[in-house]
């Protein structure tokens, strides 16, 4: 309701104060003046009413499109009010890569070593796993030099990369000789040897021209994957595979038919080759587990 200041006329106003008015039409008229300011206040007092309630709605449209945020504080979380460890497992992603597939998997929250036998792989707490060092035919014992908690199971000069497990830290690398194996010695580590694959972001040849289902441990920026192909490639494929995706450093794992399993987060085991070879007695693999 709009106010105007002239809603009484001048007319009105001299007739009430003229001179020449008969005496009895001025109570009259007195009273309607103070009728119409009446009127004229409680018109001001509705506009006024109106005009806050209209602000006060504005102020509260522009508070929801742009709401002020204040942080609550919060104590210092002690051990009782840390929240739970996060439920180790494995992150398992498909992607093709000109044209060929590979399996991805990312241990998450979990702890690397190696075993020896498939005995070992009833374990619950593992997550990942995947056959480490080849063995040999003569004999039967595993290739290379191999240790086990700081013990040395097996030794010799075998292929140039490398797998180091110390204080829970892993690292892939390439060297004929590497203080790692010492430092695995001493620290109760592990250590094993396998053909290396990729070495800072190149392609490293290796002998065998062969096609088959390839496995790799592979670095990714500051983390560690196992990477499987989805169909039989030569070593030379497969490494220019894993350096497309990004794989800094790797080295080979056991392929073809070898087998692995993983555990998704919805708990779900997925097993990869064939069953394991219960009957040889030097099989190792390299396993993560909840910590």
């Amino acid at each position: 309701m709009s106010i105007r200041l002239n809603d009484i006329n001048d007319d009105e106003i001299r007739v009430i104060s003229s001179n020449e008015a008969p005496e009895p039409k001025r109570k009259p008229r007195r009273v309607w003046l103070y009728v119409m300011a009446g009127v004229a206040i409680v018109a001001l007092i509705a506009a006024a009413v109106m005009l806050f309630v209209q602000d006060d709605d504005t102020d509260e449209e522009r508070v929801a499109e742009a709401p002020s945020v204040v942080a609550e504080a919060r104590p210092a979380a002690s051990h009782e009010d840390a929240p739970a460890k996060v439920e180790s497992y494995t992150v398992a992603v498909d992607t093709v890569i000109d044209g060929k597939g590979l399996l991805i998997l990312s241990p998450e929250n979990a702890r690397p070593r190696l075993v020896i036998g498939s005995e070992s792989l009833n374990d619950s707490n593992i997550v990942l796993a995947a056959q480490a060092a080849d063995i040999r035919s003569d004999n039967g014992k595993i290739a290379g030099a191999f240790v086990l908690e700081g013990e040395l199971i097996s030794k010799g000069e075998a292929k140039a990369g490398f797998c180091s497990i110390i204080n829970g830290d892993l690292t892939v690398g390439i060297s004929d000789a590497t203080p790692m194996l010492e430092q695995a010695l001493t620290e109760n580590g592990y250590f094993f040897r396998q053909y290396p694959l990729v070495v800072g972001g190149q392609i490293v040849e290796n002998k065998p021209k062969g096609r088959a289902v390839r496995k790799a441990l592979a670095e990714i920026g500051e983390k560690t994957y196992v990477i499987i192909s989805s169909e039989k490639l030569t070593f030379h494929d497969f490494s220019q595979l894993l350096i497309d995706v990004g794989v800094r450093n790797a080295i080979y794992l056991v392929g073809s038919s070898s087998y692995g399993f993983f555990i998704e987060e919805n708990g779900g085991k997925t097993e990869t080759g064939k069953a394991p070879w219960t009957e040889i007695e030097n099989v190792s693999y390299i396993v993560w587990e909840r910590r």
